[in-house]
């Protein structure tokens, strides 16, 4: 066990330092591979709402970057919620555990390094809210992997909806005509399409 207390953390300049460090890496960074391209504060709130609103017990994220909104969901949840995030890039693997590390969060937050379609496809535990923040090119490809994971009043979340829409249009097609969801665009920082499964 990590022997860093949580409550020991002022979460408010943890996450603002975590930001910024994001930021700096971003505006140095030449190839888009090496960018964190963090979401915004106002999504990591929006998260942290939507995680405590459905009192989600597991939660699944699609692209950990550096870690930045994976703390926002298990620093706005109870110490007993467990966060698995799958990133592909081990660098950003090394970065993520180590301001995980710093805050004692290790302990709550699983990461699994590998290709998220390939790690997708072999779960099976459920979840309550899923997160994607991925590769845009990729959503079609883990669509099914991630609905079959979603427990039923479960919510999924694709960043990028607004920033990114034209990039987003089958994904929006498909769950706009599927009875099995209800939808909404929130325009909240580069817009988060969310999708609730009904049944």
């Amino acid at each position: 066990m990590n022997d860093i207390d949580i409550e020991d953390i002022d979460i408010e300049s943890f996450l603002s330092e975590l930001y910024m460090e994001g930021q700096i890496n971003d505006s140095k960074s030449i190839n888009k591979i090496d960018k964190y391209l963090n979401i915004m504060p106002e999504t990591g709130k929006f998260l942290g709402l939507l995680a405590q609103i459905t009192s989600a017990e597991r939660i699944l994220e699609v692209g950990t970057s550096n870690g930045y909104s994976a703390a926002w969901l298990a620093l706005c949840t109870d110490e007993d919620v467990q966060i698995t995030t799958i990133e592909n890039d081990s660098k950003k693997v090394s970065a993520a555990r180590e301001n995980f590390l710093s805050t004692g969060l290790v302990d709550r937050i699983k990461i699994i390094e590998g290709d998220a379609p390939m790690i997708l496809s072999e779960m099976s535990k459920s979840f309550d809210l899923v997160f994607v923040d991925m590769d845009r090119k990729l959503y079609l490809d883990i669509l099914e992997d991630v609905i079959r994971l979603t427990r039923t009043k479960g919510v999924i979340v694709f960043d990028n909806a607004v920033s990114h829409k034209e990039e987003m249009t089958d994904v929006f097609n498909y769950f706009n005509g599927n009875s099995q969801f209800h939808t909404y665009l929130a325009p909240i920082g580069k817009g988060e399409f969310v999708a609730l499964k009904k049944w």
